[in-house]
């Protein structure tokens, strides 16, 4: 998608016969908000000659152009993340601007919905609890997920600040989250339910066959103290590099990051049951084993994470918390948790940094 407006520029041309040549006239157009249409080769002529019965001395030229930029994400004013759009098309579909984008051609808008039963229809829509940052009312609150466009096959769903009540014994029986309406790829392996502080992390949910109305974020607040605001961030069937591999539950883009268990919370969290999932690490041009150290590591003895066919397991990791990786293709770490964490076991934060060849 992109955005064209129609902007009418004047020309002085000075007291001294100067010849303007079509490429002049684009000098000043900044590269990142997209580009103008070529002159033709009248116009470029008119631009030269200057218009019948003018003098050298006073002319002056008015080009009509268009100005082309992409409806991309930008970062707001505010700290916030939004799509840049024209004014006239923020207004329109009910976002805020947060300061200028395309060079000044467009607005970074941002969206927000925070209605229970409200549509997310937008990239990097957030979606707010009610009386955010206090507590949300208590009950179940459920928000449509929305393709923005028909060619979007993931939503990376950023908890930005999600908390909720705790697990008990490794079970989301009080406050939970859960998410419905995803591909086969993603129904296998996103966990059924999640609680707890999840604030930082994110899910990846696989969603190239789902039809409008398609997922569904569901919250269900019982303790009197849960809030919530996640970003949905849309990539499109053709951003390849964005997407994760399918049945990627978390995905790392970076070449250093962390690798951590849904409620780990600074070490002070509980591992929840019943979770088999894979963590992946984006492959980056030059880089071959990865480095591990633990923050927190403290499975149960039937929990393991999983490097290839290195297990790890217990409240040790590795050699006093640190592990190598070997590079023998795609970075994918899975994780098994089973269902009972009587122990009250915390789970695991595991940091990465990837190692040049």
């Amino acid at each position: 998608m992109a955005a064209w407006i129609l902007t009418c520029l004047a020309l002085q041309v000075g007291a001294q016969p100067t010849e303007l040549h079509a490429e002049e006239l684009h000098a000043e157009e900044p590269q990142a908000a997209g580009y103008r249409q070529e002159l033709s080769p009248a116009e470029t002529a008119l631009a030269e000659q200057g218009a019948p019965g003018s003098s050298r001395e006073e002319k002056f030229l008015s080009v009509f152009q268009i100005v082309k930029f992409k409806n991309g994400a930008c970062p707001a004013s505010d700290g916030n993340m939004g799509v840049c759009f024209t004014e006239a098309e923020c207004s329109a579909k009910g976002g805020i601007s947060g300061g200028a984008c395309a060079s000044g051609f467009g607005v970074c808008c941002v969206f927000t919905v925070m209605e229970c039963d409200s549509t997310v229809t937008e990239n990097n829509t957030y979606i707010q609890s009610a009386d955010y940052p206090a507590a949300a009312p208590a009950g179940m609150c459920m928000y449509n997920l929305n393709k923005c466009d028909s060619n979007i096959c993931q939503f990376r769903l950023e908890f930005e600040d999600v908390e909720m009540g705790a697990p008990a014994s490794g079970d989301c029986n009080n406050d939970t989250m859960m998410v419905t309406g995803m591909d086969a790829v993603s129904v296998k392996v996103v966990p059924m339910t999640l609680c707890g502080t999840l604030s930082g992390q994110h899910m990846i949910l696989t969603v190239k066959d789902q039809a409008q109305p398609g997922a569904k974020l569901v919250f269900n607040h019982e303790s009197g103290t849960a809030k919530w605001r996640v970003r949905v961030v849309q990539y499109s069937c053709e951003d390849t590099v964005l997407l994760a591999p399918a049945g990627c539950v978390t995905y790392e883009k970076e070449p250093s990051g962390n690798l951590q268990s849904y409620n780990v919370n600074g070490g002070n969290g509980e591992l929840i049951n019943n979770q088999k999932f894979s963590h992946c690490i984006q492959n980056q041009d030059g880089y071959c084993d990865v480095a591990l150290t633990s923050s927190t590591f403290d499975l149960g003895t039937d929990d393991n994470l999983s490097f290839g066919n290195n297990i790890q397991t217990g409240q040790t990791f590795g050699d006093s918390g640190s592990l190598p990786w070997n590079f023998t293709g795609p970075y994918v770490a899975t994780t098994c948790a089973n269902g009972d964490n009587a122990a009250m076991n915390a789970g695991y934060d595991i940091s990465y940094l990837l190692l040049p060849c």
